[in-house]
């Protein structure tokens, strides 16, 4: 079969920031010794017996702080000479020799895989604005590939260990021979930039002779020893882009993962035209389906994280629809977006080093990025290159796996024997092709969005068909509930509420200024402004997935007990239409709004009194927990992440979090919100306690980084 090549044209790197050269592990910067700008006041011998020892004391802390700067300029010389080493190492390209002054060391240490970034804060790039993506695909992408072409040796770049920990190296021996690789004709060659990777000259260290010291130092990021380069590929990220959950997590885990002292970047496609983006002038092509494709890498860095997007024309103009198109044109893009993501850390060079292949792990999410796993077992690990990248699959939703007829393995161009991977058999579809099931089977580490849909994977209904890929897998496999981004959802801070007569509010204006969000709300949708009706809120994909149908049959209900209703999103057309009919029937009661709006849907949740999520299954979601952030009040159906996040209430012991129903019927609907319309009405001292300990969750991200740390570190020691 037609197989992938890779060829590398120019790279060409501009409006970088400087390069992170850290020199030594977890070091924090210090005081100085005698700091210059204190003046040091020694009594005279008459003025007291104690001015001696006083000035014995200042003398011998002097001398030990002087030892411990003598310890510190040792280990930077230490480094030094290893980096010289690295330098001085030449590389023989026709027999892959590798020569270098210090024979005796058996690994090299590469930088930016193997010390933290804590010291080096790079500088943040002036934002430009990206000119529309005006080319049109050149007529080599019509053209048949050479398959000689691709065909070029190689000499490997040195292995790379976290922090030159020796404890944590394989135990073998390494050869004093680089072994030289023929690129199999799916790779492409390895671009100068990563070959660069090395410091390139021992004088752009800086000489550091007057590093200051304090007694206490500063404690090192959170990840300690187990710091890494993490690569998170999404098919989606806000606030570029996003349809759900899954957008939300892309833009605000990999800032969590940054803080924590890790390296990060997310890969992304270009959609559209973002003013934020710079030209990396790094262009490459990969094969699809017999055509050459030529992408553009464009790159930005906010708060911590290099964002790295994939431009070609398959891609543009899809912001609006971004899973549109038939089977196999969505089938085409996602090929295309995982070859060129796998290479992202080897040729772009964000902050003007690439992130290499060394200490890495790729975090892949839900079915479109599924073929990384595989990818990168094909591809890379087969062939000796990569050898320590690992890869996580995120399930976000197991709804959609990329399913079709067994000939649509012509597509991924991979090798025959690999085709076992993606066979999967089921009663409804029989034999098929299924492309998450393969990404599952490959992954080093599989995780999924809650506790309570992880379990519910492993049975026939919650499973969907890969319960028993994921049974098998069930060791890899972990629940790890999603935070919120509090920048973005915080009532403290809300952007969205500043206008229109809204109002940002916290925990101690929650009696002010909620009720003054609601009135603004009820007054934009033109409903009768009115501060004693329960305000019932919908937000999220029309789709009976999301429990739309059960809303709908019981809004008559609602409606007999004089309640506002606000529906918000976009999706099934005959939902959206019975949306307008339930518009125009009780005009004074109820709001649709079909579409989508992130403006109004901040304003849904400030505004509303109450938050309906009846989902049918729900992996995780994330519109409860901004609601309960919001002291608004969620009323969920008791499945996956919706169980694990939303304690019912309990009226003895003044706990919980809001209302639960068991089973997806109306009837549960109607008994669940009608406990919730009583307590909102008869018992306002209970509502209020509800509302503030919803408030008072940290529902950021930082707890579920942690939990991610664990897997990747999990995943990096796998073999």
């Amino acid at each position: 079969m037609g197989s992938l090549a890779f060829v590398t044209d120019h790279i060409v790197m501009s409006n970088h920031r400087r390069p992170k050269i850290p020199f030594f592990a977890y070091y924090r910067p210090r005081r100085p010794i005698l700091d210059t700008s204190k003046s040091w006041r020694v009594k005279a011998a008459g003025d007291s017996e104690d001015s001696d020892e006083a000035l014995q004391a200042v003398i011998e802390k002097s001398k030990r702080l002087l030892a411990k700067q003598r310890d510190l300029l040792q280990q930077i010389a230490e480094r030094r000479d290893i980096i010289t080493s690295i330098n001085n190492a030449t590389i023989n390209s026709e027999t892959g020799e590798i020569s270098s002054e210090e024979e005796e060391e058996d690994s090299f240490l590469e930088r930016d895989s193997n010390l933290p970034d804590d010291i080096f804060t790079p500088d943040v790039p002036s934002t430009s604005s990206v000119e529309p993506l005006g080319y049109q695909l050149p007529d080599a992408t019509s053209r048949r590939y050479d398959e000689g072409s691709s065909k070029s040796s190689i000499n490997l770049p040195p292995k790379s260990y976290q922090n030159g920990d020796t404890a944590n190296r394989p135990q073998s021996t390494p050869s004093k021979k680089a072994t030289t690789h023929v690129l199999p004709p799916f790779v492409s060659e390895i671009s100068p930039t990563y070959k660069n990777l090395e410091v390139k000259n021992e004088s752009n260290i800086p000489y550091v002779t007057d590093v200051p010291i304090d007694d206490e130092v500063e404690s090192p990021p959170l990840a300690g020893p187990n710091v890494m380069n993490v690569v998170l590929v999404a098919a989606e990220c806000a606030p570029w882009s996003k349809t759900g959950g899954l957008g939300d997590v892309a833009g605000a885990l990999p800032k969590a993962l940054a803080k924590r002292g890790h390296r990060v970047m997310v890969v992304a496609p270009l959609y559209g035209n973002y003013a934020e983006l710079q030209e990396t002038g790094v262009r490459k092509w990969y094969k699809v389906t017999g055509q050459d494709m030529e992408v553009h890498y464009f790159q930005t860095y906010i708060d911590g994280v290099d964002f790295v997007f994939i431009a070609n024309p398959i891609f543009q103009n899809l912001g609006s629809n971004i899973y549109g198109g038939n089977r196999q044109d969505i089938l085409r893009r996602m090929v295309l977006f995982c070859k060129a993501a796998i290479e992202a850390p080897w040729h772009v060079p964000c902050g003007g080093s690439c992130y290499g292949d060394g200490n890495l792990v790729f975090i892949a999410n839900d079915w479109h990025t599924a073929l990384l796993p595989v990818y990168l077992k094909a591809y890379y690990h087969e062939h000796g290159l990569m050898e320590y990248a690992r890869s996580v699959l995120v399930i976000h939703n197991i709804a959609h796996q990329g399913r079709g007829p067994l000939n649509d393995y012509s597509y991924v161009d991979l090798p025959p024997h690999y085709l076992d991977l993606f066979r999967m058999y089921d009663p409804v579809g029989g034999e098929h092709f299924n492309i998450f099931a393969a990404g599952l089977k490959t992954a080093y580490r599989i995780v999924t969005v809650s506790h309570g849909y992880a379990w519910e994977l492993k049975t026939i209904e919650g499973g969907q068909g890969l319960h028993g890929v994921i049974s098998d897998n069930d060791w890899k496999l972990k629940g790890i509930i999603n935070g919120i981004d509090k920048k973005e959802w915080n009532p403290k801070v809300d952007t969205h509420l500043t206008s229109d007569g809204y109002t940002k509010y916290s925990l101690d204006t929650l009696q002010t200024g909620k009720p003054q969000c609601k009135a603004a709300l009820q007054k934009e949708l033109g409903l009768p402004i009115r501060p004693e009706v329960p305000l019932i809120g919908f937000i999220g994909r029309l789709d009976n997935q999301k429990g739309v149908d059960l809303i709908i049959e019981a809004v008559p209900w609602m409606v007999g007990q004089d309640v506002q209703l606000v529906m918000l999103g976009s999706g099934n057309s005959d939902l959206e239409r019975m949306l307008r009919e339930m518009e125009n029937r009780y005009s004074d009661k109820v709001r649709g709004w079909v579409g989508f709006s992130v403006k109004m849907a901040h304003r849904i949740t400030a505004g509303a009194d109450i938050l309906l999520m009846p989902s049918k299954f729900e992996p995780c979601g994330l519109n409860q927990l901004y609601a309960m952030c919001y002291g608004t009040i969620p009323v969920v159906h008791a499945v996956g992440g919706l169980k694990d996040t939303v304690q019912p209430f309990d009226p003895y012991n003044e706990s919980g979090l809001g209302w639960t129903f068991e089973r997806a019927e109306t009837g549960q609907l109607i008994h669940a919100l009608g406990n919730c319309l009583l307590t909102y009405r008869e018992y306002k001292p209970s509502w209020e306690g509800i509302q503030k300990r919803g408030m008072m969750q940290d529902l950021s991200w930082d707890n579920a980084a942690n939990q991610y740390e664990e897997v990747l570190v999990a995943a990096k020691y796998q073999w």
